[in-house]
């Protein structure tokens, strides 16, 4: 009974926050991307019979108009309902508040991109969100598992079991800066294509004595966002991680008490104290700062993510790597999506994700938008794609977050983007990443999650002011540290160690 009522509180929190939330819905008569859609249904797809249409919520991440999603699904639409009996409902724009919530009361979402969780794959399993995949995989995923490599595709398990598929995007890290290029240029500049921070550091200098009201270096996203560039695996949560993945060594230590983190902590507050770092870094609520009043960000690399940037700050920019490419546990798991567990219709959720990793036509759609309108046509090959003349990519109504998506790498390369060879350069750079050795870990919180709420409510303290250099780190790391060690860093720590030792010797 008690699970029972537990249900039905939630169903009713989920009909009451569908009136409040803003959705994308199904409406307009455009037209899909690309060619007609096939006639028979590829492997794996079976549609639904006759007059039988199954509607679908899909969720994604990124910015878009409610009009705009509504006429991408439309287009969808136009070839789902005939291949696989399906039509979708596209939500954009959801932050982790949102999407925590509609997770915790049971929303009815059919497939959900959890970038925006806290924790991600690790929040999403222990809070059982997600719906088991093996066996919807097995029978109607047939396409996608083709596609899918499967050293990333178990990184999406749990104790065996599937939740998460990875998508098509990069699967290493490479991380450093990216800087403005038309500042460079002005200045003369040349940005190395490896560097040190000591180079990120008289680039910035300059910066700052040419443009004073400039901030030289801003935050990667709101609130003091920043990709590191500390060679770090995570495992999982960041509450215990392997200091340098670049390495064999499978010792967890506490990242506060490590010389690299002290080090760069030191390096950030002296770069404060220089006037080279946005003064309200930390508590900013802007994205895109390289759009206004901001020269460089901390930034991951891969190839053709200078055009990324450039579609979401409006500025074209330098890359000036720290380190080169590795592979760690958050990596393949990460920025994936997942059919939650209060999906009224998860075998036909798995079709639409399917097509999502097979069908050209319908990957396009949701990346990119309408023809026309989102995009157009650069060359007659119809291998590149590009804006519509005075079009801005950031104020299209549709932003093309390609990664977020499960299969970005069957649909056109945007102009500028290297060349139309992109897609085989990103799986190269993929292969080339090197791999933590604790690849496959996924932490499992569940007997110490007091200590990991309160070492997080530590960390939301301490972390984001010391990485920016808003508090002196000489007095505030021993703080950060014993009040850790207070909330019970220490057993976290040696659990997780423990089953890391675990996980290990099941590989052999």
């Amino acid at each position: 009974m008690k699970n029972i009522f537990k249900r039905t509180l939630a169903v009713l929190l989920a009909c009451l926050m569908l009136t409040a939330l803003v959705a994308c819905s199904k409406s307009g008569d455009s037209k899909p991307s690309g060619g007609e859609a096939s006639e028979a249904a590829p492997s794996g797809e079976e549609a639904a019979p006759s007059g039988e249409i199954v509607k679908l919520v899909l969720w994604g991440v990124g910015n878009a108009d409610t009009a705009d999603c509504a006429e991408v699904a439309e287009a969808v639409n136009k070839i789902t309902r005939e291949k696989i009996g399906v039509e979708i409902e596209l939500v954009r724009g959801q932050d982790g508040e949102q999407i925590n919530l509609a997770l915790t009361t049971g929303e009815p979402i059919d497939l959900l991109c959890y970038n925006n969780i806290n924790g991600q794959f690790n929040t999403v399993v222990n809070n059982n969100w997600a719906y088991p995949l093996d066996d919807l995989l097995e029978k109607y995923g047939q396409g996608a598992k083709e596609v899918i490599n499967q050293y990333d595709l178990d990184a999406c398990k749990y104790n065996g079991v599937l939740y998460a598929l990875p998508n098509q995007k990069d699967t290493s890290r490479a991380a450093g800066f990216a800087m403005r290029k038309d500042i460079c240029d002005a200045l003369g500049i040349t940005v190395p294509e490896e560097g040190t921070y000591e180079e990120m550091h008289e680039i910035l200098v300059k910066v700052h004595e040419a443009y004073p009201d400039m901030y030289p270096l801003v935050p990667t996203w709101a609130g003091g966002g920043m990709q590191t560039t500390l060679p770090v695996d995570p495992l999982g949560d960041s509450l215990g991680i392997l200091e340098d993945a670049r390495t064999d060594s499978t010792t967890v230590v506490n990242q506060a008490e490590t010389k690299s983190f002290q080090d760069f902590c030191k390096m950030m507050w002296q770069w404060n104290q220089e006037g080279l770092i946005m003064p309200d870094a930390t508590t900013t609520t802007e994205n895109a700062l390289l759009s206004s009043n901001g020269f460089a960000m901390f930034e991951n690399w891969k190839p053709g993510k200078e055009l990324e940037v450039y579609k979401g700050n409006g500025k074209e920019v330098y890359f000036m790597k720290i380190h080169g490419p590795i592979k760690h546990t958050a990596i393949p798991n990460g920025n994936s999506w997942i059919i939650p567990y209060s999906s009224k219709h998860p075998e036909e959720a798995m079709k639409m994700w399917n097509l999502m990793y097979t069908d050209p036509d319908v990957s396009n759609l949701l990346i990119n938008g309408i023809e026309g309108k989102h995009w157009v046509w650069a060359n007659d090959e119809h291998t590149l794609i590009k804006s519509p003349e005075g079009v801005d990519p950031n104020a299209s109504g549709y932003s093309s977050v390609d990664w977020s998506w499960p299969n970005q790498q069957i649909t056109p390369v945007w102009e500028g983007a290297e060349d139309p060879d992109l897609w085989n350069k990103l799986n190269e750079f993929n292969n080339s990443g090197v791999p933590s050795p604790a690849m496959g870990f996924i932490w499992d919180s569940t007997s110490v999650m007091n200590q990991v709420t309160a070492c997080n409510n530590v960390s939301a303290t301490y972390r984001t002011a010391l990485m920016w250099g808003s508090i002196d780190p000489e007095e505030n790391i021993p703080k950060y540290i014993d009040e850790l060690k207070a909330a019970g860093i220490d057993e976290i720590i040696a659990e997780k160690q423990k089953q890391l030792d675990a996980f290990l010797a099941a590989k052999g």
